[in-house]
């Protein structure tokens, strides 16, 4: 074995490896292993582990190779596996603290309980301000503890049947301290081969309320058509999706104890108007007005509104908001002399603002004007500018304005 034979058959980063061996073979007859690359065209490249070893009498030196496929392999797929171990773990550490918030941002208690020691496991932070602790004292504390001594056995009672029969149990109870009396669900569960449970607790008086409010919802958002339920002063008390994606917000909490003229109307007086008609007619059907979203879009809307079932102060009233109706509300400007436009116009007062509705129909004038300015000059549009006393520029930048830079071919 010699330099030049060695250079030929392994990889550049190996030279310092190569050089060492030799150097050490000089100093001492022999060597520790050192690993060579050797490449392999179109082959993965050969690890192989040399020892050099120098014989008496020869003038050459003797290579002893082990072949370290194996053990390479083995290597990368340690390296994948941690690799891939790591990255679960990773995925793994997003799903908790995608738990932990929802857990501590639900609007209910809830406390986790052990199934077999009944110790508190874990809470959230809205079950620890129902019983007025903070949780890192209510951890491994027993959960009969959290409750007044009186209902202690009928809690144990419940948490061992839930436990054991795989059914969810209900009682009331009262807190430790605090006389008002909860509600509380305790539902088995599983969790790493053990069954645990999960004890939800809101207070008692607002459970059936609760679960009616529940119910509206869940009514509410079964009608495909955008619906909201509002008070004399026009303040949300409860919206459905369809609402939530015509304003574009995000979620319900954004739009509830909020005036619906945040959104409704193109100023505040159509809501005052919509609501006035309300009270003096119980119901108004077809009320033309404008809906403003979070984009600072405004789409043509038709408002049907009535007061709510039993509620015949008028306290609470539905209000239903239909956009697929934008098309009736249009109006059109008449011509001179003409008593039914003036009729049209006399409708939409308190329904659009004056200074709206002007502007609207000056828009509807100007564009009337244009076209019969292009009909009468054969859609000839530097006749039509001297006619309109108008400049090119001018008369193309209203004309995109109103969507008529084809008005030739869609006319031909």
């Amino acid at each position: 074995m010699d330099r030049p034979g060695v250079a030929r058959h392994r990889h550049p980063e190996c030279f310092d490896k190569i050089d060492a061996l030799l150097e050490e073979n000089d100093k001492t007859g022999t060597t520790r292993r050192r690993q060579v690359n050797h490449p392999a065209k179109g082959l993965p490249d050969l690890p192989v582990d040399y020892t050099l070893v120098t014989i008496e009498g020869m003038p050459w030196r003797l290579a002893l190779g082990e072949d370290m496929r194996k053990l390479s392999d083995i290597q990368q797929q340690l390296v994948r596996t941690q690799t891939e171990l790591e990255s679960e773990y990773r995925k793994i550490r997003e799903a908790e603290g995608r738990y932990r918030t929802i857990f501590h941002k639900t609007a209910q208690a809830i406390i986790i309980v052990d199934g077999d020691s009944h110790a508190v496991i874990d809470i959230n932070l809205t079950g620890a301000n129902l019983l007025h602790q903070p949780a890192s004292r209510l951890i491994d504390k027993p959960a009969q503890q959290l409750v007044e001594r009186d209902d202690r056995n009928a809690l144990t009672d419940a948490l061992g049947a839930a436990r054991h029969g795989g059914a969810r149990k209900t009682l009331t109870l009262h807190a430790a301290g605090h006389a008002d009396p909860l509600s509380a669900v305790i539902e088995p569960y599983r969790e790493n081969g053990r069954g645990n449970l999960m004890l939800s607790l809101l207070p008692a008086a607002g459970t059936s309320a609760e679960m009616s409010e529940s119910a509206d919802m869940a009514l509410l958002d079964s009608f495909a058509e955008a619906l909201v339920i509002i008070d004399r002063k026009g303040m949300i008390a409860a919206a459905n999706d369809p609402f939530l994606d015509l304003i574009h917000v995000l979620n319900k909490s954004m739009v509830i104890d909020r005036n619906l003229n945040g959104w409704l109307g193109a100023s505040s007086v159509d809501l005052q108007v919509l609501l006035s008609r309300v009270r003096e007619e119980g119901q108004v059907r077809q009320f033309s007005t404008v809906v403003r979203d979070e984009l600072g879009t405004t789409k043509t809307v038709a408002v049907s509104a009535a007061r709510m079932p039993g509620e015949s102060d008028g306290q609470r009233i539905g209000v239903q908001i239909s956009e697929a109706a934008r098309r009736d509300a249009q109006f059109t400007v008449p011509s001179p002399g003409a008593d039914a436009g003036s009729s049209d116009f006399a409708e939409l007062v308190g329904r659009v603002p004056l200074k709206d509705l002007i502007r609207e129909a000056v828009d509807v004038i100007e564009k009337m004007c244009i076209e019969a300015a292009l009909r009468q000059t054969d859609n000839n549009r530097a006749s039509a500018a001297d006619m309109l006393g108008l400049s090119r520029q001018s008369l193309y930048i209203k004309l995109r304005r109103h969507g008529l830079e084809d008005f030739g071919s869609d006319n031909a």
